[in-house]
């Protein structure tokens, strides 16, 4: 990002047609067995707008705008945190969404944003983050392969077919 600046901010309801818009960001890469794209994007909406709708004070939803030399600022894309609070152990961060604009994709953005994730995890006094990533959603889990993430657990799916 060569003469240029990436802004986080927290969002607020003027973002609500933006986050709209990167929504289907969530089902583009294909997804999994057994998964269903408008029940994905129906539940991605509903987290989205919970989270606008009241904020906490242990998460986060945050705008990243990439200004740039002689152009308007713009909306490049956005980063949900939340702080889980295990049965067993102790919190953690959970990285629950991350999405950019097709265009700001390549500009290391996303290793910017996850960057600012674990600064905020370390804020919140947190000692590390976990997320999930569809198995089919090869370039994020790429990106969060170079970032440092290693696999936790590994979840199977089984579609099953009707009765015999």
């Amino acid at each position: 990002m060569t003469d240029s600046a990436l802004i986080l901010r927290p969002a607020t309801r003027e973002d609500v047609g933006f986050l709209q818009s990167l929504l289907p960001r969530f089902i583009s890469f294909g997804l999994p067995l057994g998964q269903d794209e408008g029940a994905v994007l129906a539940g991605a909406t509903q987290n989205l707008l919970s989270a606008l709708a009241a904020p906490q004070t242990d998460s986060a939803l945050l705008i990243a705008w990439v200004e740039e030399e002689n152009k308007s600022p713009r909306r490049a894309g956005f980063l949900r945190l939340d702080t889980e609070r295990p049965l067993f152990g102790k919190p953690f961060a959970y990285l629950a969404d991350l999405a950019l604009a097709e265009w700001a994709e390549g500009l290391g953005l996303g290793q910017i944003l996850l960057s600012e994730a674990e600064n905020w995890a370390r804020a919140q006094g947190l000692k590390h983050i976990q997320l999930h990533v569809f198995a089919t959603n090869a370039r994020a889990r790429k990106l969060y392969e170079r970032a440092g993430y290693s696999e936790a657990t590994l979840g199977l799916v089984k579609v099953l077919k009707g009765k015999k």
